[in-house]
This record gives structure tokens, C-alpha cells and sequence, in this order.
């Protein structure tokens, strides 16, 4: 029992040195329940678990070395406190971390509507370049037009639709 205790440490200890090291988001590790909409944070995070793991390790080795015989109390007790410790960390994460937290949604990065101007001009059936500010930052996108004709450059226009990366665009008129 004594090796599941120590491989239960070192694994968690090596992930978190790695993780904490070498990068890696804390928040990408969670259990997917099916449902995509993002009310908060998961107690099933990676520092959570690695947490709970190393914690588990640690305890139930230094227990088992101190000559505590009982296997039953040694696994409840390590058990308790790798649960503890990764409950404080997962308090950590959502208070300090996932509070400050502003990941886009899906819904950010849809055009449709989107005011532009373009760089390119659209010749007639052809297409051209539209650049134009989505969350703070100046972005470019094929475009042509909605009826195939020319729009000259530095005409300001506005998206229908993208499909397959070109965007669908009408002349805008103030």
C-alpha cells in the first residue's frame, strides 16, 4: 500500500511541477457533463485533483511510515485530507482565478452585422478585403459582395454571413 501512496505523490507532484513550469491552463481539465453553458467553475479542475492526488500520497505515506497500522484509518484519513486540500484549492481557483476570468464566448466572434471597411477592393464576382475591430483588436476577413458587384475601396460595409472564411458583404449607407 505503501507504493500507491508514494506513486500517488510523485505522479501529482511531477504533473503540478510540470504543469506549473512548462504551462498548461488549470481550467482546460474538467469533466464534461454535456451541457457547454459556463455557470462557474468545476471542483473537477486539474490543480483540484492534482491537489487531492499529491495530498492523498503524501499523507498516506508519512502515516504509514510513522508506524500507523491501521489500513482502513490510514486510507480515511488520507482520503480526507486529499478531498480538504483540494476543496481549498478549488475555493482558491474560484474566488481568486475563475473571478477574473473573461473567456469569450462563441457568440464574440460572430460577424453577422459587423460594420467594416475595406482595404481590398471587390471587383465585379471577385472578392476583396475587409478590416475591422472585433474585441478591441483590427482584423481582416475575405469578403465579396452580396450581388457580385464592384465596391471601391474605403467603402464601408457591412456582413450577412461567412461561409467558409469569405464574408458576405452589403455597401453600408449612413
Amino acid at each position: 500500500m505503501m507504493t500507491l501512496f508514494a506513486i500517488c505523490f510523485f505522479v501529482g507532484l511531477a504533473l503540478t511541477l510540470l504543469i506549473t513550469f512548462f504551462g498548461g491552463d488549470i481550467s482546460e481539465f474538467h469533466v464534461d457533463s454535456g451541457m457547454h453553458a459556463h455557470a462557474g467553475p468545476s471542483f473537477f479542475n486539474l490543480s483540484s485533483i492534482l491537489a487531492s492526488l499529491t495530498v492523498f500520497g503524501g499523507v498516506g505515506y508519512m502515516l504509514g511510515s510513522i508506524g500507523m497500522t491501521s489500513l482502513i484509518l490510514i486510507m480515511l484519513i488520507a482520503i480526507a485530507a486529499g478531498l480538504l486540500i483540494g476543496w481549498f484549492f478549488f475555493l482558491f481557483y474560484a474566488k481568486v482565478i475563475y473571478k477574473h476570468d473573461h473567456s469569450m464566448k462563441e457568440s464574440d466572434f460572430d460577424l453577422q452585422g459587423q460594420l467594416g471597411q475595406l482595404s481590398v477592393p471587390i471587383h465585379e464576382k471577385g472578392t476583396g478585403e475587409m478590416k475591422f475591430v472585433l474585441q478591441g483588436t483590427t482584423r481582416a476577413i475575405s469578403v465579396k459582395s452580396e450581388q457580385g458587384e464592384s465596391i471601391k475601396k474605403g467603402a464601408k460595409v457591412v456582413v450577412l454571413h461567412v461561409d467558409k472564411g469569405v464574408a458576405t458583404v452589403v455597401e453600408f449607407n449612413e
